[in-house]
Formats: C-alpha cells, sequence, structure tokens
C-alpha cells in the first residue's frame, strides 16, 4: 500500500475521531515529521508538543491497510502512555521484546485481531520469544494445550490472555534471557522506537503533560495494569460500550460487523475513501513488470506491459433502520457504539424507526431522532420501497407485527438482511421471509 504524506494526515484526523484507547488529547497536539531518521515510527516528548516521526517507507512496504498503519501508530503512542522512555533508560534486546509484547497484546485484546493483524505479518517468520510480538496461530494455542509446562508457550498465553500485564515487563524479559543467548537471535527490527532519550517528564511541556494527564484519566487501566484503580478509570475495559475481555462480546461485535459488511454496496456520496490498485497493460516498459521486461530482451516486439496504479475510491455504505422502540432499551447503548464505530460504512441519514420511520444521528455518542413508540415493520417496508436501496439492513430485537404480503412484495427486488438482538426473537423475521443475523449473547459481568 503506497502511503503518502496526505493519506497518512487523513487516517490521524480518523484516529482523533475514532479516539482508540482515548489517545485524542495526544493525538490532537502531536506535531508529524516525515523523516529516515528513524528506521519505523517514533514519538518524541521535547519541546513545545511532542512529535510523532513517521518513515512513509516503512509504513508503504509493509502495510497493507489503514487499519495496519492506525496499528502502529497506536504502537508507539502506547509506549509513551506506558511510560516505558522514563522508566527505563536502558534498553537491552530482551526488554525490547518485553515492552513490545506487552503493547501488541494490549492492541490485540482491546482493539481485536484487525488491529493485530499487521503484528502477525511483521512477525509472521519470528523464532523463539520474538514470537510474542504478535498472537499465536490457531496450531500454536493447540502447542499450548500439548505442552502445558512450555514456559515460552505459557507466557506467549497469558499475555494475550491479559493475565501477564505492564507491570510484569521486566520478569518477562528475565525469561528471555536464556532463550536470546542460547539461540543467538539479534537484529530484529522493532516497530516503533525505544531509545530513551525521546523526552521524560522533565523536559515536557504543560500541554503535552496535560495530553498525557487526560488520556491516562479518559482509558481504562483493566488488562493493562495489575491494579487498573490507580492509573485509568478502573476496572471495567469498555471500549464503546462493548467488554471487550470477554470473549462472548468480541463475537457479538465480530459477527454483527460480519453482517453489516456483507450488505455494503457501492455510494458515490460517501464521504469516506479507500485506495485500490487498478492495472492496464500497453507497449512501454517499466521496472514494475519484470517478466515483461525480460520477455522483451528476447523478443523482436515489445510485449504488453503491465502498468499499476492506485486510486481513491468512495467507500461503500448499506443503509441502516435501527429499531428505537422500548423494547430495544436494554441493548441499545451496544448497538448505537456498534454503528459508531462502523459508521464509514452507513449510509446518511440512517434511519430510525418505531410506529414510523426517520432520521437519526449520532452526536457525541448519543442517538439523536424521535420515536413515537411501539414497533412498525410495515413502515419500514413502505420506506424501502419508497427510496429503493439496492440493500438495507434492519437491526432489531424482532418483537414486531405481521409483516404485510403486498409491502413485502413491493421490497422483492431490494436485499434485505435483519440483525436481530440478542435478548431478541426471530418468530416474525423467519415468517417474512426476511434473511437474519441473530447475534450471540454474552455476559455484561
Amino acid at each position: 500500500m503506497q502511503i503518502n504524506e496526505k493519506l497518512f494526515n487523513r487516517i490521524l484526523l480518523e484516529m482523533i475521531e475514532e479516539n482508540p484507547l482515548a489517545c485524542r488529547a495526544l493525538f490532537r497536539i502531536a506535531e508529524i515529521e516525515f523523516t529516515d531518521r528513524v528506521p519505523t515510527l517514533a514519538v518524541t516528548l521535547t519541546g513545545k508538543r511532542p512529535s510523532l516521526l513517521v518513515n512513509l517507507d516503512f509504513l508503504s512496504k509493509y502495510c497493507r491497510s489503514e487499519i495496519h498503519v492506525k496499528a502502529v501508530v497506536i504502537h508507539e503512542f502506547l509506549h509513551v502512555l506506558l511510560n516505558h522512555t522514563e522508566r527505563f533508560k536502558k534498553m537491552t534486546i530482551e526488554l525490547n521484546i518485553a515492552l513490545d509484547a506487552v503493547i501488541n497484546a494490549i492492541i490485540h485484546r482491546t482493539l481485536g485481531p484487525a488491529y493485530s493483524e499487521m503484528m502477525s505479518e511483521f512477525y509472521a517468520e519470528a523464532r523463539g520469544c520474538f514470537k510474542l510480538l504478535r498472537p499465536m496461530t490457531e496450531e500454536e494455542k493447540r502447542e499450548v494445550y500439548r505442552h502445558p509446562r512450555h514456559s515460552l508457550l505459557s507466557v506467549w498465553k497469558q499475555l494475550y490472555d491479559g493475565t501477564l500485564v505492564a507491570d510484569d515487563i521486566l520478569e518477562i524479559a528475565t525469561l528471555f534471557k536464556k532463550d536470546i543467548s542460547e539461540s543467538g537471535l539479534s537484529g530484529t527490527v522493532f516497530i516503533g522506537d525505544h531509545s530513551p532519550d525521546r523526552g521524560d517528564s522533565s523536559s515536557i511541556s504543560e500541554e503535552t503533560r496535560e495530553a498525557l494527564e487526560t488520556t491516562m484519566k479518559s482509558m481504562s487501566g483493566g488488562g493493562i495494569w495489575r491494579n487498573p484503580r490507580d492509573r485509568g478509570i478502573g476496572y471495567s475495559v469498555k471500549v464503546e460500550g462493548i467488554d471487550v475481555k470477554s470473549a462472548e462480546a468480541q463475537r457479538w461485535e465480530r459477527e454483527a460487523i460480519a453482517a453489516l459488511r456483507k450488505y455494503v454496496t457501492p455510494d458515490p456520496k460517501s464521504r469516506s475513501h479507500e485506495i485500490e490498485t487498478d492495472a492496464f497493460q500497453i507497449p512501454i516498459l517499466n521496472n514494475g513488470d519484470r517478466r515483461g521486461f525480460l520477455k522483451s530482451l528476447w523478443s523482436p516486439f515489445i510485449p504488453e506491459i503491465l502498468w499499476q496504479f492506485e486510486k481513491k475510491k468512495p467507500v461503500g455504505t448499506v443503509q441502516i433502520y435501527l429499531d428505537v422502540s422500548g423494547s430495544m432499551n436494554q441493548e441499545m447503548d451496544a448497538l448505537v457504539a456498534l454503528l459508531w464505530r462502523v459508521r464509514k460504512w452507513v449510509r446518511l441519514p440512517f434511519w430510525a424507526f418505531s410506529d414510523i420511520v426517520g432520521p437519526a444521528t449520532i452526536k457525541k455518542g448519543k442517538l439523536e431522532t424521535s420515536t413515537t413508540g411501539g414497533t412498525s415493520m410495515n413502515a419500514v417496508l413502505e420506506h424501502v420501497a419508497k427510496t429503493k436501496p439496492e440493500k438495507a439492513v434492519i437491526i432489531t430485537d424482532g418483537f414486531i407485527e405481521e409483516c404485510d404480503r403486498k409491502l413485502l412484495g413491493a421490497v422483492r427486488d431490494q436485499k434485505l438482511h435483519a440483525i436481530i438482538s440478542r435478548n431478541g426473537t426471530a418468530n416474525e423475521i423467519i415468517k417474512a421471509g426476511i434473511p437474519f443475523t441473530q447475534l450471540p449473547r454474552y455476559s455484561e459481568k
């Protein structure tokens, strides 16, 4: 993926809006410097404002998506938030591994496998204790049960389960010394910078100090520190309303997002864009098509040479209908949080329905719409028949009246899909012949 300054700045603005791990205050004041003085990325706290040093060649080479870029940026900011540059003045290879392993595990647990995919690919060929810099594969997870007393496998599992946390860095590093000396492993490139000269609490500005304090107070400490109430807001690890420590909750979110993504359609009016690669062939040589170049050395004619280029296209979206009747109250917070998280795929305005259908927005994490009580799926069907979206997703608990057969016939050319809340019922949806996904149940405790 080719990443230039303009694209990186847009990704950072998106991160400010998304506020992963409560880093918005730091993202807002960070100055960006594009440079090859660092091999990957680095944050320096000296000066009036923190600086994010970015090596675009590294990002272009190793990041396949915008989420990969975000993961690397978050990784670097976590070094700052966890106080690594001040706490550890002397860096060793085992300490480097321990610091990055803890951070990558935090990213995997709190933001999910889409973010940790970058680490999985970057360290795919890692050996020995360097494997701890990425999540386990399914086969490696099975190895834990085959060899429960294997110390490295045990530490690896505990890291990504969240039972080994930031407070255990020195103990983890000590375990690696023998592994590194016996295997001769060295010279690994780490994501981010670990130099202790990037600034400490005595050299940062008041603005930076305030941003750090704001972030620490806003972020949850659970799964990061042994006693999260000392730092952060307490034990409850919440990311936009969903308990990410729960595997059940992660499954709930994955299935909801998958159902939405399946019904995304092209939207030329979308405000979000993504980069896609296209290609064409013409008889003009370039360095990219090596096979064509070699063929030109013996062929009497210049062959058709592949030319690749990147172009921006609007992100596809889906028309959403959200049930806001009283029976949805129990799950409304989680569903609104989900829509906010996937908002770039939601066609605007999205629609809320009770007895009527009306436009809805999410402002500062809260749903704004009007409701009359009750639930009318027929009102949704009438709206679909009128607006004629290619596809639409209806989020409901399924406690609806019987659907009008004439209205169902009027929308037969539109592809409808229902997402039924975890505490809902699919009875009427099944009778109406509408395909559906029922979200799995999970404990909120």
